[in-house]
């Protein structure tokens, strides 16, 4: 029995532009901090990704756009930003333990 791959969305045909300008003003933006993990960000530690990579509509963007830490670049690129936070939870609920954490979920 063969699987079919999942289809990959097609990629926007609308060059990405974003300049220094762009750059300081996220860092400003996110108070110099990770959008994902809050760590502090200096220009030779971060990547600018986008926060939702597969979306058609909008993914040119200013607002699609946020600064991360260079560690987590290649999972933002290719999941966004809430499939990072729940799987993030995912790994501390599974493995936290073994590193001293443990989760609570509040209300939203």
């Amino acid at each position: 029995m063969s699987e079919t791959k999942p289809k990959k969305p097609k990629k926007s045909k609308s060059p990405i532009r974003f300049f220094a300008k762009d750059f300081w003003r996220l860092m400003k933006e996110q108070n110099y901090k990770c959008a994902l993990t809050g760590r502090e960000l200096t220009p030779d530690c971060t990547e600018i990704e986008l926060r939702k990579p597969y979306v058609e509509k909008g993914r040119t963007d200013y607002e699609n756009h946020y600064i991360v830490v260079r560690h987590l670049a290649y999972t933002a690129r290719h999941v966004d930003e809430e499939q990072i936070v729940h799987l993030a939870a995912e790994i501390i609920k599974h493995r936290g333990k073994e590193f001293g954490y443990a989760l609570r979920k509040t209300r939203v």
